[in-house]
């Protein structure tokens, strides 16, 4: 990971002329942050987009009147703000780049809010994809509510065929053209698996995206193929709202997921709808949201009436994660149990290929992450529920690895050394941070890097030995690698 230091001025602009920004001064004062505070803060979306980090410094030079040469960086500066004091910033309000040029906050819900066709869906789809990383990086994450609405409108509008919006001339999409592209969106979630949302892995899921989409714009089909494409492209755009997420790019999270969800529904694929919504509550989990997890997860619930087993134990484990970050060991379990007995009875329907990674152990990880989220907010019974989550996680952690299922084995490798620190068991902190460090560089998941340097300041203040100071080092050694 490259860092540079970014203290120069905007071009044709002197630190003599411009003086103190104001404007920057009282945004970051509103924010609660100090310069540094704000590097911090941006550091994680360059990295998200493969771009260089700056130097904690970069900052202080923007107090004293210049301005970042990249206007990705402006532009992610102006939203972070904006999410930051809930208060809109600009680019432009903050650094005078773009003189005579209006400038709107670009949020996750533009063009998806009400009643849209299916052309105008797949013309929004169309763009977004081409938009350049430093876009979707400066992109704003909307509020809760505004979500809600964008997904109540995408969910409840009536499925169409699909339009053939190439003339005669056309190219045609025939069957086995599609089912190549289904094979590749199959290899594209493996790769999800074992590299995780890395810049390089959401470029290359992008581009697939964006290649079914001129298909839709630009080919003749027949309504059966055309129907095909727009799953393929409704679960691509699921897969880059994934990755979106494990990079912690949450608006573009939200657009790519909304895009998914608009793309089902004309594909009148309820499956996938339900999938998607369990993937936002999932996230909203994450950023301990649960009141907002709770509703996603019950929507999901609520669309899987008439679907397959697996399907309704997909969703059930959402809501299961949903409740535990509610603080609710009761729901919790109760809907574990459920989503276990769906499981173990997968009935003869048809079984969705974007499931195929849902099998007893994917619950026994939620599970454990679930219960490690749930000690951590019950002290008075943590050490029960963090020995049962270690029991969970320990296998999956300790041979996760070899079984291309990598990513995920990183991640819950990270929550099984959470568990062993709020058990004050410093050994198995310890061993398991070792683990962690030197299989790091295996995955490019740039959540889970930041959820493990999160981690490692946490173990930084609680443990004091020599061999954990080795560990300490060790991960810090990979983290700069990373």
């Amino acid at each position: 990971m490259t860092t540079v230091r970014d203290t120069s001025t905007s071009r044709g602009t002197s630190l003599a002329t411009r003086g103190t920004n104001q404007t920057l001064t009282e945004a970051l004062k509103r924010a609660g942050w100090s310069s540094r505070d704000l590097v911090r803060a941006l550091n994680p979306r360059l990295t998200a987009i493969g771009e260089p980090i700056l130097h904690l410094t970069a900052a202080q030079g923007w107090l004293r009147g210049s301005a970042p040469r990249s206007g990705t960086v402006r532009r992610t500066v102006a939203t972070l703000l904006t999410e930051a004091t809930g208060c809109p910033y600009t680019a432009a309000g903050l650094w005078g780049t773009q003189p005579g040029r209006p400038e709107q906050l670009k949020t996750a819900t533009d063009g998806l809010v009400g009643p849209r066709p299916l052309t105008d869906v797949l013309a929004v789809a169309a763009a977004w994809t081409t938009t350049s990383p430093g876009d979707q990086a400066a992109l704003y994450a909307v509020g809760d509510n505004d979500l809600f609405t964008a997904v109540w409108d995408a969910t409840r509008k009536n499925p169409q065929a699909p339009v053939l919006l190439a003339g005669p001339g056309a190219d045609r999409v025939d069957p086995p053209h599609t089912d190549v592209l289904e094979d590749h969106l199959t290899d594209l979630r493996r790769l999800d698996d074992t590299a995780g949302g890395g810049a390089l892995s959401q470029r290359y899921v992008r581009n697939a995206l964006a290649g079914v989409l001129d298909l839709l714009h630009n080919s003749r089909y027949t309504p059966v193929v055309g129907t095909r494409l727009l799953g393929i492209a409704s679960g691509m755009a699921q897969l880059a709202g994934w990755m979106a997420f494990d990079a912690d790019l949450t608006a573009a999270a939200q657009r790519y997921q909304l895009l998914g969800i608009r793309l089902a529904r004309a594909a009148d694929d309820e499956d996938t709808i339900a999938n998607v919504l369990g993937m936002l509550s999932y996230q909203h989990a994450a950023r301990h949201k649960a009141a907002s997890a709770l509703r996603l997860a019950e929507a999901a619930v609520d669309h899987t009436a008439r679907s397959a087993p697996v399907v309704r134990a997909r969703a059930l484990g959402r809501l299961a994660t949903a409740h535990a970050a509610a603080g609710n060991a009761g729901a919790f379990r109760a809907a574990t149990e459920l989503c276990r007995t769906l499981l173990d009875n997968p009935g003869t329907e048809h079984h969705p290929p974007a499931l195929y990674y849902f099998t007893p152990d994917q619950v026994a990880a939620e599970s454990g992450h679930a219960l490690v989220e749930l000690a951590a907010s019950q002290p008075h019974r943590a050490n029960r529920l963090l020995s049962e989550a270690t029991d969970l996680l320990t296998p999956l952690t300790d041979h996760g690895l070899t079984t291309g299922f990598k990513r995920s084995a990183l991640l819950h490798g990270i929550h099984l050394a959470r568990a062993h620190l709020l058990s004050r068991d410093a050994t198995s902190t310890v061993d398991t941070l070792h683990r962690l460090a030197s299989h790091l560089d295996e995955v490019q998941s740039i959540r889970c890097r930041n959820l493990l340097a999160h981690l490692r300041r946490q173990a930084g203040s609680r443990i004091h030995t020599s061999s954990g100071a080795d560990a300490l080092a060790a991960v810090d050694r990979a983290l700069s690698a990373a």
